[in-house]
């Protein structure tokens, strides 16, 4: 498998003490806890933010000009809000992408417009979504078409059990028991003028989702004692399959690291 981004997000993730990774965080994504949902939206938005950045710092590297990151975030914002038309969700994959960047200029142009938004957007913001998922997607599919590399999608599923009934010393709740894992899905889009936005969105989403349900499904005995890295990737399988349709198909999902109560291990 061709690793680019995956090895980029993961220097992100290890320099930023184990926090986050990848296109992204190292936190509970869809349905964990209140706590969990708060950590894994202010991971989100810092580590796709300096994924950005070194997009565009290989981006430069590869023939496109240096990009200028803009001192106007809200002018990014309102810019690239243009492209939440009442239908965008209904375009095709092919058209929704090629409007936003069909050239190499216009690709630096977009990542540097999407870092600028990306870091500043608060979870509150109803556009957190369209950004966060679906400008995110794209920009992730745009940048590897240039670089010749598979989409791969960025996943982190947690969980946390046995609350204690202290707080650490940032008042932050702390738990027992802690699972983190860190994770790739490579996927193609065989067909994107057949396959919408919102097909996309909804087969990413849901792989996600239903990784982080499983995790939470398992015993804390499962996740320590078990072969954890074996079950969750039979479970990534399982979903690829079931999910993936004519047009889109999901493959591997590897796994990158796993940490257990503090002790973070890479994945073989």
């Amino acid at each position: 498998m061709k690793k680019c981004l995956p090895i980029i997000f993961t220097a992100i993730l290890t320099a930023s003490v184990l926090t986050g990774c990848a296109d992204q965080r190292n936190q509970a994504l869809r349905n964990p806890s209140s706590e969990q949902n708060s950590t894994a939206e202010q991971n989100s938005a810092a580590v796709q933010s300096s994924g950005s950045a070194m997009i565009q710092t290989e981006l430069s590297t590869n023939g496109a000009p240096s990009p200028s990151v803009s001192p106007d975030v809200s002018a990014a914002y309102e810019k690239l809000m243009a492209y939440k038309t009442e239908d965008y969700e209904r375009q095709s994959v092919a058209d929704f992408n090629a409007a936003l960047a069909s050239t190499p200029d216009e690709l630096t142009v977009f990542l540097s417009e999407m870092a600028d938004v990306i870091s500043t957007i608060s979870p509150d913001d109803e556009n957190y979504d369209f950004f966060m998922t679906t400008m995110s997607f794209s920009s992730d599919e745009l940048y590897c078409e240039h670089m010749g590399e598979e989409f791969a999608f960025f996943i982190s599923p947690s969980k946390q059990s046995r609350l204690c009934d202290y707080l650490d010393e940032d008042g932050e709740p702390v738990y027992e028991f802690n699972c983190f894992v860190d994770a790739n899905v490579v996927y193609a889009i065989n067909a994107p003028k057949l396959v919408t936005v919102a097909e996309r969105d909804h087969i990413l989403l849901t792989f996600e989702e239903e990784m982080q349900n499983y995790l939470n499904g398992l015993s804390d005995a499962e996740c320590t004692y078990g072969n954890i890295k074996q079950i969750l990737a039979d479970k990534a399988a399982e979903l690829a399959n079931r999910l993936s349709t004519e047009n889109m198909k999901l493959s591997s999902c590897e796994i990158n690291m796993i940490g257990i109560n503090g002790v973070e291990e890479v994945a073989q």
